[in-house]
């Protein structure tokens, strides 16, 4: 066993020791006194596998990767879906995407059947759409690694970096090779989108509640607002959720004063959650949802029937009525577990139930609904007729 493992099984060999002493002086109850020799009891229990693995294993183990490993295990023992350990790099990047903007080129890849990096979309107004990149580039380098040396998510890593300083990537379009030098900027992803549809009725695209979901919803608002909307539409098909905090400040203009939403945690707590103040628009609306409309996407559609301010079309959604709480930990990474249920003021918690539609309609296979066009979109179509 190496040295380092061997002072951490002393220091809590020797914390517990002294724990259990303390407990004994100062008269603690017995269940303080029994919690802390189960806890023992389960160090004892992971430090009795490490130590056979060490003896026996037949080649080195390494005791970062044991670790990382245990802690995901654990938190997989919960039974729950959306419970998770992160790493470091892993609770970075989900800080980041939480944020809604990254700094970076602007260019969005995956990594294709032939394990080889395609670029897949380039954002609109990014430092990569001055350039002339196109969908299905393979990425073969960047600042002159090759990309075939490099993990995946190491190799997003060196294409993201500091604002205002440049990378270099290497393209091969066809066997034609191509090197531009970009300079990174911050990008903020897109949310939200706006149109202007027949009958004078406004179209709002919500894609996930994020940081910076709110100020683009805000914009798309007000310009439905100045273009006299006689009625909107609230696109949230494919809407994830997101954040709570985007969800409740995107409907506090909608709403009526008072409480539009609470969580009740595991200790029987209530808490609110999302409320409104006075201001309150006053125009038809519809709400169009699917099987994947889910989490703050599915708050955002039940509050808005529940105050009488929209009918919801399309199909049943996908039902999380739960909360989940992230927390940085000592190490860096982060700890995400479900804390609480939640439901609006009005109506049950839809956890595992989903919201049922006030108008059920199918949508044709293959129908595009990024761009919203109601020749195509039976969905869309059925919104822009109750809104007449």
């Amino acid at each position: 066993m190496n040295n380092k493992l061997s002072k951490a099984k002393t220091f809590l060999a020797a914390l517990i020791s002294s724990a259990i002493t303390g407990a004994v002086v100062f008269g603690l109850c017995n269940k303080h006194f029994s919690d802390l020799k189960e806890k023992e009891n389960i160090i004892q229990e992971i430090f009795e596998v490490k130590d056979y693995i060490d003896e026996f294993f037949y080649e080195d183990a390494d005791d970062e990767t044991l670790v990382t490993s245990a802690l995901k295990g654990l938190v997989d023992g919960l039974d729950d879906d959306y419970a998770a350990y992160m790493t470091p790099d892993e609770y970075k990047q989900s800080v980041i995407n939480s944020q809604g903007s990254l700094t970076g080129i602007g260019i969005t890849v995956i990594q294709n059947d032939a394990k080889k990096i395609e670029i897949v979309s380039v954002t609109e107004n990014s430092p990569a759409s001055e350039y002339d990149i196109k969908e299905g580039d393979i990425l073969t380098a960047v600042d002159g690694i090759d990309a075939e040396n490099v993990e995946y998510d190491n190799l997003i890593s060196l294409v993201r970096g500091k604002e205002g300083t440049d990378v270099t990537i290497t393209l091969d379009r066809n066997g034609e090779k191509l090197e531009y030098t970009i300079t990174r900027k911050k990008i903020d992803t897109i949310t939200v989108t706006y149109d202007m549809l027949e009958n004078n009725i406004a179209y709002i695209k919500i894609t996930g509640f994020k940081e910076t979901t709110v100020k683009q919803y805000e914009e798309a608002l007000d310009n439905a607002l100045k273009n006299n909307a006689k009625g909107i539409i609230f696109d949230l098909r494919d809407n994830g959720g997101g954040l709570l905090t985007s969800c409740s400040s995107c409907l506090d203009p909608l709403l009526p004063e008072g409480v539009v939403a609470t969580a009740e945690f595991k200790n029987g707590k209530t808490e609110v959650i999302c409320e409104s103040d006075a201001e309150e628009l006053d125009l038809p609306m519809a709400v169009l949802v699917n099987e994947n409309t889910a989490s703050a996407a599915e708050l955002f559609a039940s509050a808005l029937r529940d105050f009488d301010k929209a009918k919801l079309v399309g199909k049943k959604t996908f039902g999380k009525g739960i909360m989940q709480n992230t927390v940085e930990l000592k190490n860096g990474g982060g700890l995400k577990i479900t804390v609480a249920t939640y439901k609006t003021a009005k109506s049950e918690c839809y956890h595992k139930i989903g919201l049922l539609p006030d108008y059920e309609v199918d949508l044709p296979e293959d129908t595009d609904i990024s761009n919203p066009d109601p020749e195509t979109d039976t969905q869309l179509k059925k919104a822009l007729e109750i809104l007449k």
